[in-house]
C-alpha cells in the first residue's frame, strides 16, 4: 500500500460512523474577548512585502500577486505534507499570513481581487488563501482586537486542512456527489481537526473553525448539527467566507457566481448565517468590488474604480470600451449616477488581451499617488 493510501485509511478511522459526533463546545470562545495568542516571530521571506508603505491600488494589487504566489507554493507543501503522512509544519505559514494581513491593511481589496482570478484545478489552495484574507478583513470590520488577526488568519489557511486527506477526484467530479463521496467530503472537517490535535500546539481559534466552519446557526450544520449559542464568533465568521467564496469560484460542476449574486442569496437564508456579521461582511465586499468590469446603461464596458459613497450600487468607473462600436475609448472618470451600471461582466467574454494589464492601468490612472516600498 502507498504512503498516500496508508495515510488516507488511517485518517479515515477518525470520523464517526454516525457522521454525528458529540463535540463539546468551547465556552471561552463564543465571544470575542479572548486572550490573544502569542504569535511566532515573523520572518520576512521574499516577495511577502510585509514592510511596505500604502501605495495606489494598482502598486498593492501587484504586491499581492506575489503574496499569493507564496501562499499558494507554501500552503500546498502543507497540504502535500499532510496527504503523504509527512506531518504538519506551521511555521512557515505564520509569514504568509502577516503578508496577507499587512496588505489587507494597506488596500483590503487588493489580495481578494487577485484570487479572483483561479482556476478549477487549484481551488483548493487559492480557497485557504482566500478564506485566510476575507476572515482578516472580517475581523477589522466587526472590530475584533487586531491582536487576532494571525490566529484568525491562520484559521482561515488551515481550515480545509482535512481536505488533504480527500481522494481529489471527488473535486473534479462534474455532477453531483453520491452519498457514500458526500459523506467522505463532510468529513474533512473532523479529519482536519483531529490532524491539527495531534500535532504542534495551536491556537484554540484554528482549531475551533477548521471543526465547525460548516456549522449553520440553525443547527442544521455539520459535523455536530450546533446552533448559533453553541458556535464561537469565529466559527460564524469562517462559516460566512467559506460559503462566500465557494459560490463566487469556478468548479467543475458549475460556474462561479458574481459577488452580488452571492450576497444576495446568502441574505436570502438568514437562518444559515449569522445576520449580525453577514451584514458587515457584505458591506466589506461591496456589490461590485474595485477592478469589477461592468456593462453600462449607454452599452459600453467599464471598471469600477473605488468603493461608493453612499449608495452601493453607484460607484465611480471608467468607462473604457464600446460594445456598439468594438473600439476602445478614452479613459475618465465617471460617476455611475450618470450612466447607471447593468450588470457584472466576465473579462474572459470579451477576449481583452493582457486584460490584467488593461485593468491596473486604468485603476493606476485615477488612484492617488503614495509612496512605494
Amino acid at each position: 500500500m502507498s504512503a498516500e493510501n496508508q495515510s488516507f485509511e488511517h485518517y479515515s478511522t477518525l470520523i464517526p460512523a454516525d457522521w454525528r459526533p458529540m463535540v463539546r463546545r468551547t465556552p471561552e470562545l463564543n465571544e470575542p474577548e479572548v486572550a490573544p495568542t502569542a504569535v511566532a516571530p515573523v520572518a520576512t521571506g521574499p516577495r511577502l512585502h510585509l514592510t511596505a508603505r500604502r501605495g495606489t491600488a494598482a502598486q498593492e494589487r501587484a504586491r499581492a500577486r506575489e503574496i499569493v504566489a507564496v501562499a499558494k507554493s507554501r500552503i500546498t507543501a502543507v497540504f502535500e505534507d499532510v496527504r503523504f503522512g509527512r506531518g504538519l509544519d506551521v511555521e512557515p505559514l505564520w509569514p504568509v499570513v502577516s503578508g496577507i494581513a499587512a496588505s489587507v491593511k494597506r488596500h483590503p481589496g487588493a489580495v481578494l481581487s487577485v484570487i479572483r482570478i483561479k482556476d478549477r484545478d487549484d481551488h483548493v489552495y487559492m480557497h485557504s488563501i482566500a478564506v485566510c484574507g476575507l476572515m482578516i478583513n472580517l475581523a477589522r470590520r466587526l472590530g475584533l482586537n487586531p491582536s487576532l488577526d494571525h490566529d484568525i488568519g491562520l484559521a482561515g489557511l488551515l481550515h480545509d486542512v482535512g481536505e488533504a486527506m480527500v481522494p481529489p477526484s471527488l473535486f473534479a467530479k462534474p455532477g453531483p456527489l453520491t452519498t457514500k463521496e458526500g459523506q467522505m467530503a463532510r468529513g474533512h472537517c473532523e479529519i482536519g481537526h483531529q490532524i491539527l490535535a495531534e500535532g504542534e500546539q495551536l491556537p484554540p481559534i484554528v482549531l475551533d473553525v477548521v471543526l465547525h466552519h460548516h456549522e449553520r446557526v440553525d443547527g442544521t450544520g455539520y459535523p455536530a448539527g450546533l446552533g448559533r449559542d453553541q458556535l464561537s464568533i469565529f466559527a460564524r465568521m469562517a462559516a460566512i467566507c467559506d460559503v462566500y467564496d465557494a459560490v463566487t469560484s469556478p468548479r467543475a460542476h458549475k460556474s462561479a457566481w458574481s459577488s452580488a449574486r452571492a450576497i444576495e442569496w446568502m441574505m436570502s437564508v438568514p437562518n444559515q448565517f449569522d445576520p449580525h456579521i453577514l451584514a458587515p461582511f457584505a458591506s466589506m465586499i461591496g456589490i461590485f468590488p474595485v477592478g469589477t468590469m461592468v456593462r453600462l446603461q449607454s452599452g459600453r464596458l467599464a471598471i469600477v474604480l473605488d468603493d461608493p459613497d453612499g449608495d452601493p450600487t453607484r460607484p465611480p468607473v471608467c468607462p473604457f470600451f464600446c460594445i456598439m462600436t468594438r473600439c476602445l475609448l478614452p479613459w475618465r472618470y465617471s460617476p455611475s449616477a450618470v450612466d447607471p451600471i447593468v450588470g457584472i461582466e466576465r473579462p474572459s467574454r470579451w477576449n481583452f488581451p493582457d486584460w490584467e494589464a488593461l485593468r491596473d492601468a486604468i485603476l493606476a490612472e485615477f488612484a492617488v499617488p503614495s509612496a512605494d516600498d
